[in-house]
């Protein structure tokens, strides 16, 4: 499994999860998913993904020999698309990348990638969270963008598999999607836009153990504005941190927490899920 970097900034840490091999946070779970399916005789596997999944399972699936079928959106980040069509040419362009991903794995006994529903995906997550405290063995918050939450739900339950002391798992999503963090940040404005790409998951199935996580560990959820992350964007950038909007978004939610004064602890860790793609 891979191994990033943990980076002291100001007074957080940042997981440089961009720093992965093929730059995102899906380098944890995708070899564990493919060794699965592998092991279970897959020859072929279905994705749909708004940009970092596919990218990181057509580098593990052409390792492996597994034929992969990607079902994309048509509003897909345009630099992400040139780059999976780069290195793949079984892609599919539809309005329902969800439904379509789960009609092709029935219709052709390909194995379904979609995190949020293998578990394997979690174990691959989990590992991401005992690395984070053998980094760390202090750490006492830690904030993540969210999506599906299936990267938030999977560090949460490696980090208590080895960690004696509590630590408070933070929720951050965009004013223009924010299913989860609206019900705990009710008094943010909904916008219509966001540079964020890769979390507007409509399809939730881990929503009540994500919100459960959250409150068991007396967390909480941020809901950010496109000023917000900007201005957050901005710092990492003028200090020569180039991450994804994804990635100044969870550091967004992190100043959001230190305005309000919430005890963080000593040592809070801001994910960097992605890296910037030009």
């Amino acid at each position: 499994m891979p191994t990033t970097r943990l980076q002291k900034f100001k007074k957080a840490y940042l997981k440089r999860e961009d720093q992965n091999q093929t730059g995102s946070v899906k380098d944890r779970a995708l070899p564990v998913q493919i060794k699965n399916l592998k092991e279970k005789g897959f020859k072929q596997a279905v994705i749909s993904s708004t940009g970092n999944a596919a990218l990181s399972a057509v580098h593990f699936c052409q390792k492996e020999d597994i034929v992969l079928h990607i079902f994309l959106s048509p509003k897909v980040n345009l630099k992400k698309k040139a780059k999976i069509e780069n290195l793949n040419q079984n892609i599919h362009i539809t309005k329902t990348p969800i439904k379509e991903s789960f009609r092709f794995s029935k219709a052709n006994s390909a194995y379904l990638l979609r995190q949020s529903t293998d578990p394997y995906a979690l174990i691959g997550y989990q590992d991401l969270g005992k690395e984070l405290v053998k980094q760390l063995p202090k750490i006492s918050s830690v904030f993540f963008p969210v999506g599906s939450g299936t990267t938030l739900l999977g560090t949460h339950q490696g980090i208590k598999a080895l960690c004696s002391h509590p630590v408070k798992i933070f929720a951050v999503q965009p004013a223009s999607h924010a299913p989860i963090s609206s019900i705990f940040d009710p008094n943010t404005k909904s916008e219509k836009t966001t540079s964020t790409d890769a979390l507007s998951v409509k399809f939730l199935p881990l929503k009540e153990k994500i919100i459960d996580a959250l409150s068991q560990t007396n967390g909480d959820a941020f809901t950010i504005s496109e000023k917000k992350l900007q201005l957050a964007a901005s710092i990492l950038k003028k200090n020569d941190i180039k991450t994804s909007y994804e990635g100044a978004l969870s550091y967004a939610g992190y100043r959001k927490a230190r305005a309000l004064k919430i005890d963080l602890g000593p040592n809070p860790v801001v994910l960097l899920t992605g890296q910037l793609h030009k």
